[in-house]
Parts: C-alpha cells; sequence; structure tokens
C-alpha cells in the first residue's frame, strides 16, 4: 500500500498527550489483523488517561446502530462526545465546504455524515483518527478548511506521532 502523505507536513503536530483526539468509528473497528493490537493500544492509552479520545456527536449517533459490532460500540459509547449546538455562520461554511471536498463526483449529500464529522472535530480536536478513505484521499483538498490544528490521520500514523512524542523525537 503507498504510504499517505497527511496534509498537513509544514509544521510540527500537537502533542497527543495534551489536546482532545476525535475518533470516527472505523478507526476502533476490529478485522481480526494486526491492526486489533493498535485498537487495543489506542483504547489502553485513553483507559490510562494518556490521551482524551472524544467521539464527534454524528460517531456517536452511528455506533448506536443495533449493527454496528458492539466492540465498536461499546468503547466509542463510553467516550465523552460532542452535543449539538447551534453553528455560527462561519461554521456553516467550513461544514459545506468539507462536504463539497468530499462529495467530489459522488451523489449530493452522501458525505454529509463525514463532513459533520470533521467540522465537529475541527472545533474540538487535535486529531481526527478515521480510515475512510475518502476523507484521506482529499485530505489535501481539506487542508484550507481545516484549522493548522487539525491532523486527519490514520491509526497508524496518530500512534506514530505519539511514540515521536513520548520517545522525545517531538518535543
Amino acid at each position: 500500500m503507498k504510504q499517505r502523505i497527511p496534509f498537513n507536513t509544514t509544521r510540527r503536530p500537537l502533542d497527543p498527550r495534551k489536546c482532545p483526539i476525535g475518533i470516527d468509528a472505523n478507526a476502533i473497528n476490529r478485522d481480526g489483523s494486526a491492526h486489533d493490537q493498535l485498537v487495543d493500544r489506542l483504547l489502553e492509552l485513553d483507559r490510562s488517561g494518556t490521551i482524551n479520545l472524544i467521539v464527534p456527536r454524528g460517531v456517536r449517533v452511528e455506533v448506536q446502530d443495533p449493527r454496528t459490532p458492539s466492540h465498536v460500540r461499546e468503547p466509542a459509547l463510553a467516550k465523552i462526545f460532542t452535543r449539538e449546538t447551534g453553528l455560527t455562520a462561519q461554521e456553516v461554511d467550513v461544514r459545506t465546504g468539507i462536504e463539497a471536498v468530499l462529495q467530489g463526483n459522488a451523489k449530493p449529500g452522501r458525505h454529509t455524515a463525514d463532513a459533520q464529522h470533521l467540522a465537529e472535530a475541527a472545533k474540538y480536536c487535535g486529531y481526527f483518527i478515521t480510515h475512510d478513505e475518502r476523507i484521506l484521499k482529499r485530505s489535501h483538498g481539506l487542508g484550507s478548511l481545516l484549522p493548522p490544528s487539525l491532523n486527519v490521520v490514520t491509526l497508524v500514523e496518530f500512534l506514530q506521532i505519539f511514540d515521536d512524542y513520548e520517545t522525545g523525537r517531538l518535543m
């Protein structure tokens, strides 16, 4: 698999031990591979208080679907989550812009929920961990819409950044 370059490569990422971390439901999905150990590690870092995971409101709604596997639903529902609030005109513009970038050639409205997840992460978090290919592929186009403090990353990328801070490679 080709290595993805996160859109925010011009500055040092925030210390993940000091900022909220937003997660997409797919970030904690287990698939029976070595990825499951990464999920375990992420959840243990949160349980120990080393990092602070936050679930965007839209993600929380999605995981409440009875078809969501319990290994995703239970940890997500136990996390702090964002609440629905009124949006400022600027926040509406950002969400609309994110949705337009994510939509591309897709049917309108198809990526509204993903745009909402990112908009909430932009408001509250330093990271948004996802494995959504559309979000990851279009992250460069999102760089102008999202604050420079938000890093959209995969779980592997997040843990690499975390390890760099833990070992002192990033300070």
